[in-house]
């Protein structure tokens, strides 16, 4: 039976993030006790260092604590638990930091150290905090064990031995708790009539892995068949779409992978064929992004919005905004928002699209819309309900032609797209392969490689490139329409 629905998630909790966000704090808490010890005299003597002096002595015992507990490997969920662990590695990293503080302040302000009590009380409000920070820690470690946020969803592919291998491998002592297998599909040469594999109840076939796959999130997709299956390459593309990691185990556990990309599946080597996007703090950081951009968006673009609305109402009948199904994170389907720029046609499946700026069902207003692209600002709404990132992959039509050929069928990369939430704009758009361009084989090909490129190449810095490229560039080029 398959496991009780959860909505598709970008941000996951993995160890890497949590193992971040404890050294972020660790900094953070570093600098507040510097602020503090600034306002807080100590025995009558307040802290004789300016707030230049005091930001500079902070940040670099700062940076070296931080190397000291990196350099121990202390920043790892296992140490946090463990609460007298967790006070020795603190010390090592800050009597370090403290000597190197103490030895600034004999070489440039040696007449400060006459009354060292503010020195005392600065580095001991520090340890205060920091420890108090790694109770805090360790508790809510122990609830996220006792809610298992951190064990890794794995779904299975295959019904035969392989399969029962991995089952048994990931659902022993030491491993339950890394990984929670939730479901199991067989593949299609499999036969119907096996109910289970190694106590796991098979959910259905790959039809029914679809429907689980957008409705649930999945961290890891197993594809347990073994090697010399003939539908293993097909089926690795089948299931690309999918945002998560894609393994396929070795049969051996002695087979030789010293020059092979691979990985660790409980004991079992294992060909890693795609990772996860947005894995950890990057999902953490692109989903701040999407909601600061859009909510500073909205606020700016409101009264835009307003005179846009009220053109299209008054030049032709119809709603204002256009509605449409189409494809999005996972495949899951959601309705895109945008200005309406064409005269109402029911029959329209918007398969074709525009046919050139000299389409008659464009309305004037549309036109102008299109050429400066304002139609899509509505979008801004979809981000903020989670459905669209401000920079991704387009969402296009699910059976738009490019030519007389479907646009999915036409690429054989397309599916990957549907691993991260579709964008507002993205790389491609911001390089004029927009909407009129698509209708060229090439251009459609190209596309695709470049939202591909995007996505396992992103940063930060790429969206704001991306961005100011869509402002600047792409808003109004010569594909624009």
């Amino acid at each position: 039976m398959i496991d009780d629905q959860r909505r598709v998630s970008l941000v996951r909790w993995t160890f890497g993030l949590i193992n971040r966000l404890v050294g972020t704090s660790d900094i953070v808490l570093i600098g507040i006790a510097a602020v503090l010890s600034a306002h807080i005299p100590a025995v009558g003597y307040a802290n004789p260092l300016s707030a230049l002096q005091i930001l500079l002595l902070a940040s670099a015992q700062g940076m070296i604590y931080l190397a000291v507990l990196t350099r121990m490997q202390a920043y790892r969920v296992e140490r946090y638990t463990d609460r007298l662990a967790a006070s020795i590695y603190m010390l090592s990293g800050l009597v370090p930091a403290w000597m190197a503080g103490f030895l600034v302040l004999v070489a440039f302000r040696p007449e400060t150290l006459s009354a060292p009590q503010w020195l005392l009380a600065w580095n001991a409000l520090t340890f205060c905090l920091l420890l108090a920070s790694r109770q805090v820690q360790a508790t809510l470690l122990r609830d996220e064990a006792r809610r298992h946020l951190l064990r890794r969803r794995v779904v299975i592919i295959g019904a035969n031995a392989v399969a029962e291998h991995v089952i048994r491998d990931l659902s022993s002592q030491a491993k339950g708790e890394t990984y929670e297998i939730v479901a199991l599909f067989r593949a299609e040469s499999e036969s119907p009539g096996m109910a289970s594999v190694g106590g796991v109840p098979v959910s259905g076939s790959l039809a029914d892995l679809r429907n689980y796959a957008q409705s649930n999130t999945i961290d890891t997709l197993v594809i347990a068949l073994p090697w010399s299956a003939r539908e293993l390459h097909g089926l690795a593309e089948q299931v690309s779409w999918i945002a998560a990691d894609i393994i396929i185990p070795f049969e051996q556990k002695s087979l030789n992978t010293s020059f092979a990309r691979v990985m660790r599946l409980g004991d079992m080597p294992a060909l890693l064929l795609m990772s996860r996007p947005f894995k950890g703090s990057q999902g953490v950081l692109k989903v701040v992004e999407d909601y600061a951009v859009a909510s500073l968006a909205i606020i700016l673009l409101t009264p835009v919005m307003l005179v846009v609305a009220l053109a299209i109402r008054l030049e032709s009948p119809g709603p204002v905004l256009f509605r449409q199904q189409r494809p999005g994170f996972g495949t899951r389907p959601f309705t895109i928002l945008k200005f309406r720029t064409m005269y109402v046609d029911p029959q329209d499946d918007a398969t074709i699209g525009t046919t050139g700026p000299n389409d008659r069902r464009v309305t004037r207003v549309g036109a102008i819309l299109r050429r400066l692209s304002l139609d899509e600002l509505p979008q801004i709404l979809n981000v903020l309900r989670g459905e669209m990132s401000i920079v991704g992959p387009r969402p296009y039509v699910a059976d738009m032609l490019v030519g007389n050929e479907r646009y999915s069928d036409l690429v054989r990369d397309y599916a990957e797209r549907h691993r991260v939430k579709p964008g507002i704009t993205g790389y491609a758009q911001a390089h004029g392969l927009r909407s009129y361009a698509l209708r060229e084989e090439a251009n459609a090909r190209k596309s695709i490689e470049m939202d591909l490129h995007y996505m396992r190449n992103w940063s930060l810095w790429l969206d704001i490139v991306i961005m100011i490229r869509t402002l600047v560039v792409g808003m109004a080029g010569r594909n624009v329409f």
